[in-house]
């Protein structure tokens, strides 16, 4: 009897620890596809309102909760036009909980502002 309860809490540990491992391994990654959705649509808006530029770099400067039905990440894309640099600021404003757009604002950042 000792035996086979000494391999019950083993199968038992064994199970906790693989599925806290799924499931933290399955939380980076929806993680990672998100932000990957994010920026993508971020450079996309940024080329849409300034279709003639060259775009440098950019840079994601992280997650922000607005409130439970709205999360915000925000980024900064560094780019040049008629031989001018300019920094933009993208905020992509979404719904945690069904990964849904809401909005997209993109304003040019003044040199104060840099």
């Amino acid at each position: 009897m000792k035996t086979l309860s000494k391999v019950f809490f083993a199968f038992l540990a064994l199970s906790i620890i693989f599925t806290a491992g799924l499931k933290a391994y399955g939380e980076q990654n929806v993680q990672e596809v998100d932000y990957k959705k994010w920026s993508r649509i971020a450079i996309s808006s940024v080329k849409e309102k300034y279709p003639d530029a060259e775009f440098v770099d950019y840079k994601y400067d992280g997650r922000e909760a607005v409130n439970e039905e709205e999360s915000k990440d925000v980024f900064h894309v560094k780019g040049k036009q008629n031989n001018k640099p300019f920094i933009v600021k993208v905020d992509v404003v979404f719904n945690p909980k069904t990964g849904q757009l809401i909005t997209v604002n993109v304003s040019e950042m003044r040199e104060g502002n840099l």
